[in-house]
C-alpha cells in the first residue's frame, strides 16, 4: 500500500537525507543540531510509515536497504530544490550576504588567481568567505549535488567531469616552459629543445603535464622527469639548481619570472589549456552562485582579455548552460 505524501511528516525526509550521507545516527544528529534520541525516534517513525527498516547495522556503519537507495536520489534532489527556492525567494545581496563559496580548482588557478579572487570577494561581498580544495580525479557529481561544493574549475578536454553537470568555458592559458636565467635556450622552444634537460613534474594529478607528454609523443620524443611534486611550491628553489626545465600554465610562469631568476619560453606549436566552470543543474539558477560565477568571468576578462572565453552576458553574472 502506497503512503500518500500528505500523511508523511516531511521533516523526516531531512533526517533520512542526513542518515544517507553519514550512515551514523550520532554524526547525523550533530550535523542537524538535534539530539541523538530525536534522530533515532525520527528514523523509527519513518520506518513505520514506509514499512521498511531503511538502514541495517553492519560492523562499521548503517547500510541502506534497497528501498532506502531508491529513495535517496529523489529525496536529495527535492531538498536541494527546496533549499534553492528558499535562497532565491530571499534574493542575494553581495554587500550584506553571509555565505561560504566552496570551489575545487587546479593548483595553477589556486596559485595564480585565488589571491586576486579573495580580494575581489572581500571588496564586493565582505561577509562572504571562500573555501578552496585542490582538484582531484573525481567526476564531482556527488559533491556538487550534496552542496559540498558550489563550482568546480576543470579542464575543457580532460573528460573528468560527470556529463550531467552544466559547464561553460572560462579562459585559455597556454603552457610555457621556464628555464634558469642564462640557459641560452631560444625564446621559442620546439619538442627537441624541450627534452634537452630533465623536467620537474608539478602535480600529483596533472592534466597539463599529461598534455605535455602527449604533445611530445606527436613528435616521437620523450622527456626525462627529474622530480615529481604535488604542487608548484618547490619549483623556484629546484630551478635555482640550474638542472631542470618546467612546463607550467602561463599565469604561473609569469608570476615566477617576476620574483625569481627564471626565463619564460613560448612553445611551438602552442599547447592551449582551456579552463572551464562546472556545476550541478540543481543550482543552475542559484542567484549567489550566478553572482560568484560572474565575478570569476570578470576577473578572467580583466586579466586575460581575449583569452577569457565567457560571453559578455556570462561575465555579467547569471547565464547558465546545462550540459547536453
Amino acid at each position: 500500500m502506497e503512503l500518500p505524501l500528505s500523511r508523511l511528516d516531511l521533516n523526516l525526509l531531512t533526517v533520512f537525507d542526513m542518515l544517507m550521507q553519514e550512515r551514523n545516527v550520532t554524526r547525523a544528529a550533530e550535523r542537524l543540531h538535534l539530539s541523538q534520541s530525536t534522530v533515532s525516534h525520527a528514523l523509527g517513525r519513518l520506518r513505520t510509515a514506509l514499512d521498511d527498516p531503511l538502514f541495517v547495522m553492519s560492523r562499521r556503519e548503517m547500510m541502506p536497504t534497497e528501498r532506502a537507495k531508491a529513495l535517496a536520489g529523489p529525496v536529495r534532489q527535492a531538498l536541494a530544490m527546496l533549499e534553492q527556492g528558499l535562497r532565491q525567494a530571499k534574493g542575494f545581496d553581495p554587500a550584506s550576504a553571509r555565505r561560504i563559496f566552496r570551489i575545487a580548482t587546479p593548483g595553477s588557478v589556486e596559485h595564480g588567481l585565488v589571491p586576486a579572487l579573495v580580494e575581489r570577494l572581500h571588496r564586493h561581498a565582505p561577509h562572504c568567505r571562500l573555501e578552496v580544495c585542490e582538484l582531484a580525479n573525481s567526476d564531482y557529481e556527488r559533491e556538487l549535488e550534496k552542496g559540498e561544493l558550489d563550482l568546480v574549475i576543470g579542464f575543457a578536454d580532460a573528460n573528468h567531469l560527470s556529463p550531467r553537470l552544466w559547464r561553460e568555458p572560462w579562459f585559455n592559458n597556454p603552457l610555457v616552459c621556464l628555464s634558469p636565467l642564462g640557459s641560452e635556450l631560444p625564446d621559442v622552444l620546439g619538442p627537441d629543445d624541450l627534452v634537452s634537460r630533465p623536467h620537474i613534474h608539478t602535480s600529483s594529478w596533472g592534466h597539463s603535464q599529461a598534455m605535455v607528454d602527449l604533445w611530445l609523443a606527436r613528435f616521437g620524443v620523450e622527456r626525462e622527469l627529474g622530480v615529481r611534486l604535488p604542487s608548484f611550491m618547490a619549483v623556484p628553489p629546484l630551478m635555482a639548481t640550474g638542472r631542470y626545465l618546467v612546463v607550467v600554465p602561463e599565469m604561473i610562469g609569469r608570476h615566477f619570472c617576476r620574483y625569481y631568476p627564471l626565463r619564460l619560453h613560448q612553445l611551438d606549436p602552442a599547447i592551449p589549456i582551456v579552463y572551464l566552470m562546472a556545476g550541478h543543474p540543481l543550482t543552475a539558477h542559484d542567484e549567489a552562485i550566478g553572482w560568484f560565477k560572474g565575478l570569476l568571468h570578470r576577473l578572467a576578462f580583466e586579466r586575460y582579455g581575449a583569452d577569457a572565453l565567457g560571453s559578455p552576458a556570462q561575465r555579467g553574472a547569471d547565464q547558465f548552460s546545462p550540459a547536453k
